[in-house]
């Protein structure tokens, strides 16, 4: 196995246990910074580990950071928006 594919798959391990923090209750879902950090590991991991196929201009990689990547920017803007409204 190679060494960046350790500290990747590392990455995502930590990426994973900060974006657990995550936490539901009577006011709806919510994150902290711990879960924004966790899911930018995460994305930066995925990214890390497919890096090849990024850069052969995958479609389906391509598209599955992009659907990633917009999946973490609604979760900092519905952050900011619960910041702001409470």
């Amino acid at each position: 196995m190679n060494k960046k594919q350790v500290l990747w798959g590392l990455l995502f391990a930590v990426g994973l246990f900060l974006a657990a923090s995550y936490s539901i209750d009577n006011r709806g879902f919510h994150s902290g910074i711990y879960g924004i950090i966790g899911c930018g590991l995460i994305l930066s991991s995925y990214a890390g580990l497919n890096w090849k196929k990024l850069q052969n201009k995958d479609q389906h990689t391509r598209r599955i950071l992009l659907v990633l990547s917009c999946i973490l920017a609604l979760i900092v803007v519905l952050d900011i928006a619960e910041i702001v409204l409470s």
